[in-house]
């Protein structure tokens, strides 16, 4: 019998293949200028301020052009081209969800970090969510990996027992923190060392 009943797949760096500098590559001349931009003004804390609906594009984004009025029109891109940050799927992944959702003994889930303004266009992009017997989407929950209150809340919603629960994600934090709570965990590098752990525990 298997140690783990369900998989609880992230999405960003795991399925999708999500970075702002798809865009921002073709908006910046000069690549220091871009991540001085990608790290000072429009920064991964407040990305994932949206994540958690802590922030609404319709403030945060005249809040940053009135702080940083020398980069307008690209705070203003962060939002009105946002879909360009997106290159596709992780097709090496979305293999192995595919393979694992025909076995048809294993629950699949998936929990991620993404502002609720903008999840309409992984819905439309992504046909491989379908795969998924739920998702929860940190923001419509108001709350973010890693959190240990949006793991409790998967847990519950969906009936999963963390300790036959794999966990995989690509951020460390949150592997941290769903090992602390019980979970299995694997810290998502490539596809084909995922593809040996599922191997091994008999996922796939």
């Amino acid at each position: 019998m298997r140690e783990v009943e369900t998989v609880l797949f992230d999405l960003g760096g795991v399925l999708v293949d999500w970075d702002p500098r798809y865009l921002y590559r073709k908006i910046f001349d000069d690549s220091k200028d871009m991540e001085y931009f990608l790290t000072e003004v429009c920064h991964p804390h407040w990305n994932v301020l949206h994540d958690s609906a802590s922030l609404e594009f319709a403030t945060s984004i005249p809040e940053r052009q009135r702080r940083f009025p020398d980069y307008h029109d690209q705070i203003a891109a962060w939002v009105d081209r946002w879909p360009e940050m997106l290159a596709g799927s992780i097709d090496g992944t979305v293999r192995l969800l595919e393979e694992i959702k025909r076995k048809d003994d294993v629950r699949l889930f998936a929990l991620t970090n993404w502002s609720h303004e903008t999840w309409k266009y992984a819905l439309e992009k992504f046909a491989f969510l379908e795969l998924f017997e739920n998702i929860l989407v940190s923001g419509q929950e108001k709350m973010a990996k890693p959190d240990p209150q949006i793991f409790d809340l998967t847990a519950r919603r969906f009936g999963l027992t963390p300790s036959e629960t794999l966990f995989i994600d690509d951020n460390m934090n949150n592997i941290q923190q769903a090992r602390e709570m019980g979970f299995q965990t694997h810290w998502f590098r490539d596809p084909v060392t995922l593809r040996r752990e599922l191997m091994e525990r008999n996922l796939l």
